[in-house]
């Protein structure tokens, strides 16, 4: 797996032909990335004060804060049109490319949390969850990263199957737990995964964290296998994430193969066009 970090705005075919060999792009230092940065960075300032320094994040006022960090987040349009302009920075035609939800995610040097708001991800391929084999990953931190707390990739995986929940994982059930949860508070923990996992050990071994600056936008094939670091201990994370596919029907690069997915039907429906 190289790591190509780029200046350059790419094609979506260029882009894609290299994230479907199983390698990365790291756009670097995008203009209108750096600014949904400093956007962002007075915004989780403003909500959760001073949250670099000791807090305690099972507390129901952390909880809270979170909860209205997100919601903050969520009705601020200027988020998503932001990033879309990163992503036509980028070189990607956003007129034929659709996308879901772009999420601000929070980990905290913690053991995992299944929290609304927060927590670490365990091992899993994306196109797990939609069944969209040319979907990719787009992802940024806003702050400084490390080892101990970042996004890891698994390469080792690329083109080896792994036992998963695929055949029974459901969003149905998913967003049933999710409305439970909230029913109960705003940052009650989820009684079902957030997508399908893998089901056996992972040699994490030859684990590659990723390490980014604030302002570089790093995308990947969603079929890799990847996680968040196995125990982040190394101050809080918050980073954006989305999923984008290009248009159907739209003669391109051939996309990776279904080499562990159970899944019979795509979820074309979570995804809206950019």
């Amino acid at each position: 797996m190289e790591i190509i970090r780029s200046t350059q705005a790419l094609s979506d075919d260029v882009r894609n032909e290299i994230l479907f060999r199983g390698d990365l792009v790291v756009f670097c230092q995008i203009p209108a990335l750096q600014a949904l940065q400093g956007l962002l960075d007075r915004l989780v300032r403003q909500t959760l004060g001073d949250w670099f320094e000791d807090v305690d994040v099972y507390s129901s006022d952390f909880s809270a804060r979170m909860a209205a960090l997100q919601q903050r987040f969520n009705v601020m349009p200027q988020t998503r049109e932001l990033f879309a302009h990163a992503l036509a920075q980028s070189g990607m035609d956003v007129t034929r490319n659709f996308a879901d939800k772009l999420f601000l995610r929070c980990v905290p040097p913690t053991e995992n949390s299944q929290a609304q708001f927060r927590g670490s991800i365990g091992y899993h391929r994306d196109t797990w969850g939609s069944n969209i084999q040319q979907q990719i990953n787009w992802w940024t931190p806003l702050y400084p990263i490390s080892e101990a707390n970042t996004l890891v990739l698994y390469p080792d995986y690329w083109s080896k199957p792994v036992a998963n929940t695929t055949a029974e994982w459901s969003f149905e059930a998913f967003r049933e737990a999710r409305r439970l949860a909230r029913s109960q508070s705003s940052d009650a923990q989820i009684d079902y995964p957030y997508a399908p996992e893998a089901k056996e050990a992972i040699n994490s071994d030859n684990g590659i964290p990723i390490l980014i600056e604030p302002g570089d936008l790093l995308c990947f094939s969603s079929a890799h296998l990847h996680g968040s670091s196995p125990e982040p201990r190394s101050g809080f994370r918050f980073n954006l994430e989305m999923r984008s596919y290009g248009a159907k029907g739209k003669p391109g690069v051939t996309p990776p193969e279904n080499i562990d997915n159970a899944q019979s039907e795509p979820n074309y429906h979570w995804f809206k066009p950019l």
